[in-house]
């Protein structure tokens, strides 16, 4: 499940969610997650939505379990003091697995090959088990 080829699709259904195609001009940069005690791929996910979050506009924490070795890894942040935790979601596959292959594409508004300002964002994963891919949480 770690191969390049699952890599390489994870990356394009990023990118197909976000609408890169629209926006040739702005760099589209892609970062796979992986446990950063043993390396492994294959995390469960916690994510705890914070005050002010939205459907298009995650604000919280998103964390991964390693299901290799158990270390919880903090994957992404976006929260600050003002900010309170609402609710955890515990993401779980159509086919009922909790076991993810996860990345996060970025969008930079570029021109001319010039990096410009944060645009939008998506997290996304790839169930170890069906190979399905979903999306965790979109950022703005």
């Amino acid at each position: 499940m770690n191969s390049p080829e699952s890599l390489s699709e994870l990356d394009d259904f990023a990118r197909q969610c976000i609408h890169s195609q629209d926006h040739p001009e702005d760099i589209h940069k892609f970062q796979p997650f992986y446990c950063s005690a043993c390396k492994s791929a294959a995390l469960k996910l916690t994510i705890e939505h914070h005050t002010g979050s939205e459907e298009w506009d995650f604000k919280g924490i998103v964390w991964g379990e390693c299901t290799t070795c158990g270390y919880l890894n903090r994957l992404f942040t976006f929260t600050g003091d003002s900010r309170q935790p609402l609710r955890e979601e515990r993401p779980v596959c159509e086919c009922g697995g909790r076991d993810f292959m996860v990345g996060l594409c970025e969008r930079t508004e570029g021109e001319q090959g010039i990096p410009g300002f944060f645009d939008e964002g998506v997290m996304v994963g790839k169930c170890t088990l069906c190979h399905r891919n979903r999306v965790f949480v979109y950022t703005d």
